[in-house]
């Protein structure tokens, strides 16, 4: 399989077909191991699901390749072999739906555990230290924003710049009649960086030396430092709670923060996403699902 998007190149991987078969064989699950031959050695890893973007495969390639790039770093992520999309049909339900599949290093290691929070805190410092490629919000290539600040996670819609992203934090304040306004555009003067939100065990392996191996790039887009503040202000569970106290977050406005914390709890009762946005942002709508 030829690589493409600056994709790490890998000629022993099975045709596409074939990982689609192997995948929908296997079910729903959140990836497989790729092998050359049964019962012959682990050659890469599939992730799959549906509506599965690219952008989340750039996303994770470029923090890879990033962080191969610092000898210093005490985290890593899997390079990206490959990405693509196949369509799937139910002939029971009538209903046609697309799966994307994300082919990456297969990283021989155990997944991390509660009390590894320390050393995934160490990580998590090293990965909000990335600087994002563009001025865009997002993933790596665009698409809607994976944060917490919006119901399900999931923006709706494509914010080009940090001033729409701004102005829709402020339109929702705006209509909840809060006379604060945040400056988002001041906050990223110095550029974007990756705002890893789904801090779970699971989604890091430990390897032998201590490094940590950062998996999931799901929920990890580029955006103003506040906000993953916002994203630890929010976070209720134990172990992600237990990193961000040993996290030193990125110095943000603390008045920012707690006003974009307030706009997202705004959104709760609406459940739904595009209060506040103006007509023109309203137009960024996008075609596809995250």
């Amino acid at each position: 399989m030829t690589s493409s998007y600056g994709f790490l190149p890998n000629d022993n991987l099975p045709a596409q077909d074939r990982i689609v078969a192997m995948c929908q064989e296997a079910g729903h699950l959140p990836g497989i191991s790729l092998f050359t031959e049964p019962g012959g050695p682990i050659i890469a890893w599939v992730k799959y699901r549906p509506e599965l973007p690219i952008e989340e495969a750039l996303t994770q390639d470029w923090v890879a390749k990033q962080l191969n790039a610092m000898p210093e770093a005490n985290v890593r992520a899997p390079r990206v072999y490959a990405y693509f999309m196949a369509s799937h049909y139910c002939s029971k339900t009538h209903f046609t739906w697309t799966t994307g599949y994300i082919v990456m290093e297969y990283i021989d290691a155990p997944n991390c555990i509660f009390e590894d929070y320390e050393m995934v805190a160490q990580a998590v410092q090293t990965l909000i230290s990335v600087r994002g490629p563009s001025s865009a919000p997002g993933h790596v290539g665009g698409g809607r924003v994976a944060h917490g600040f919006f119901v399900d996670g999931v923006s709706p819609i494509r914010y080009k710049t940090t001033e729409d992203l701004q102005s829709h934090v402020n339109g929702i304040l705006r209509m909840m009649e809060v006379s604060k306004r945040v400056n988002l555009v001041a906050d990223a003067s110095n550029g974007l960086f990756l705002c890893p939100c789904d801090i779970e065990p699971g989604n890091f392996k430990r390897l032998p030396d201590g490094t940590v191996v950062a998996l999931d790039f799901r929920f990890a887009c580029f955006l103003p430092p506040s906000f993953f503040a916002v994203a630890m202000m929010k976070e209720l569970d134990g172990f992600p709670r237990a990193v961000a106290r040993h996290v030193k977050y990125p110095q943000s406005d603390d008045s920012d923060v707690n006003a974009i914390v307030s706009a997202s709890y705004f959104l709760v009762p609406f459940h739904r996403n595009d209060v506040g946005t103006s007509k023109r942002l309203h137009r960024h709508k996008p075609f596809r699902a995250l």
